[in-house]
């Protein structure tokens, strides 16, 4: 496999998994210093579509078959593989966690020192909240920012993989037709005498 294809997966692996964990976090009980949601989008975007992007690149230009990537996903290493499945395991326990705790609420904000939240269920608009409660909306912002693309990201960095694998056996197989050219091409020694 090209080291471009290892660099790819290692940045977006990494990645997920730093998202997934921020993700992770919002769980735990209490207040956690995260970055804002805002900061979480920004970097979701900075790093999903780039990566993505020459994700499919890879792909479009190394052909799909889907066998062939299935036996190329077997022929992957086990810890890498088992990792990214993981991680894209917790990716999705992590998206039903936020569908079953997500509320009508969003958009957590501290405004002239008030505490409020966009209603988006009956009366729509701005509410005032106390801190409890703009806490826990915050949060739920935090995970929804960050578990989508970091599973997109572990998705990604498996795709890269198995692409990556795929190539390395088609150049495996074009210098084995290379070589096996090269000697029927050579003459016979000893030839006949006459």
């Amino acid at each position: 496999m090209r080291t471009s294809s290892k660099v790819h997966a290692v940045l977006a692996g990494g990645t997920s998994a730093l998202m997934l964990l921020v993700a992770g976090l919002t769980l735990l009980p209490g207040s956690l210093p995260l970055p804002s949601p805002r900061f979480l989008a920004l970097l979701s975007g900075v790093t999903l579509f780039p990566l993505m992007g020459w994700a499919f690149f890879r792909g479009l230009f190394g052909g799909f078959d889907r066998d062939l990537h299935r036996l190329a996903f077997r022929c992957l290493p086990g810890r890498p593989r088992l990792a990214l499945v993981a991680l894209i395991g917790a990716g999705v326990v992590l998206c039903a966690v936020d569908a079953a705790t997500s509320d009508s609420r969003q958009d957590a904000e501290v405004r002239d020192g008030r505490y409020v939240v966009f209603e988006t269920s009956g009366r729509r608009g701005t509410v005032e909240v106390d801190r409890r409660e703009y806490e826990a909306v915050r949060e739920g912002d935090q995970r929804g920012m960050t578990v989508i693309p970091g599973t997109a990201l572990a998705a990604v960095a498996l795709f890269v993989l198995v692409t990556g694998e795929v190539r390395r056996a088609d150049d495996e197989a074009v210098e084995a037709a290379k070589a096996v050219s090269t000697t029927s091409a050579a003459p016979a020694s000893g030839g006949t005498r006459s």
